[in-house]
């Protein structure tokens, strides 16, 4: 899967003429999947109810025709909903005084997207984004959503689930659950390095980090392949040793050419290895004209010319086959 994420940070973000810019910018630079990823709001770290919010959650419609848009162009869909907290913590960081109810929440948000994901057609859908708190404490309830997921969506299905544990919860290792799904999915904000270092001592590092999935995957007995969910990097010089951190950087911190590095690292022999089988770029936003910035969208920086080698060549990894025909374990 050679995918790119289109993020719904706002109400506006796929309406007709953007998703068109979107969708065009995306296949021009080889992605054959696209990861479409709206989002649901909490207050703070601690609340325990979610809610969609007008301004910030595309609309259902949007979504849809996007899917249609994507679909047309010859693009494969993940629907992967997230939720934020309005007080700024990054969602992995979320601990709700009433677990329960907070599930019961996202339960019914999950539910909705399923939905839309069967009735737009999506690929593959997404049942969260580093809920880390409730991977393991809740399993049951997990496993129930999923078989109702299942019953709901006919296509593949698999979790987003974060690189490490936070705060001494999460991490794609300690989710019980992968033998439900069809995919395991990881947000793979790996760190790298604490220096500037080669593209192959970069590219060393990153198989450190894929052989310890791999170990893990065949400890567990799994044979789900592994997609890269998100995998992204700001273009600043903290982007290898703290590449989820989204915090705003000081202007000499910026750095476009780390990030192309990063880039051409990733798609050397880590892009190569048999057991991945997909990645999203968090994230690609065509809008962006501003070079000079310190962002995760590569596009205008020279992160997207790697990019864009590396999804058109001609020696690139083989289409993954998933469809919608094929959603069960």
């Amino acid at each position: 899967m050679h995918g790119v994420t289109l993020a719904g940070l706002s109400g506006s973000d796929f309406v007709e003429q953007r998703a068109r810019r979107l969708v065009d910018s995306s296949a021009a630079a080889g992605a054959d999947w696209v990861s479409i990823a709206p989002g649901w709001y909490q207050a703070t770290r601690s609340a325990s109810r979610i809610r969609l919010d007008p301004v910030r959650t595309p609309p259902d419609e949007d979504i849809h025709n996007l899917i249609d848009r994507a679909h047309a162009a010859g693009l494969r869909v993940m629907l992967k909903p997230f939720v934020n907290s309005d007080d700024g913590v990054w969602r992995g960081e979320i601990r709700p005084a009433d677990p329960g109810a907070w599930f019961a929440d996202f339960t019914l948000m999950t539910r909705h997207y399923a939905d839309l994901a069967e009735r737009s057609g999506a690929d593959l859908f997404s049942l969260g984004t580093d809920v880390g708190f409730a991977e393991a404490t809740l399993a049951t309830e997990w496993r129930s959503l999923i078989a109702d997921v299942r019953r709901r969506f006919s296509g593949w299905l698999t979790y987003a689930a974060s690189h490490a544990p936070t705060s001494g919860a999460g991490g794609y290792a300690a989710v019980p659950y992968w033998d439900d799904l069809d995919f395991i999915g990881v947000n793979a904000y790996f760190p790298l390095a604490d220096r500037l270092i080669s593209h192959a001592q970069l590219a060393d590092a990153w198989n450190v980090w894929l052989e310890e999935i791999e170990s893990w995957r065949a400890g567990r007995n799994l044979d789900q392949p592994v997609v890269f969910t998100e995998l992204g990097y700001r273009s600043a010089a903290t982007a290898a040793t703290q590449p989820r951190a989204a915090d705003p950087v000081k202007a000499h911190e910026v750095d476009p050419d780390l990030q192309a590095n990063l880039y051409t690292a990733f798609f050397g022999l880590p892009y190569r290895r048999e057991s991945l089988q997909g990645v999203f770029w968090w994230r690609w936003d065509p809008d962006t004209t501003n070079g000079q910035d310190s962002t995760f969208a590569p596009n205008g920086k020279p992160a997207e010319a790697v990019l864009r080698r590396a999804y058109t060549a001609a020696t690139r990894r083989p289409f993954h086959p998933a469809s919608r025909a094929a959603g069960s374990s």
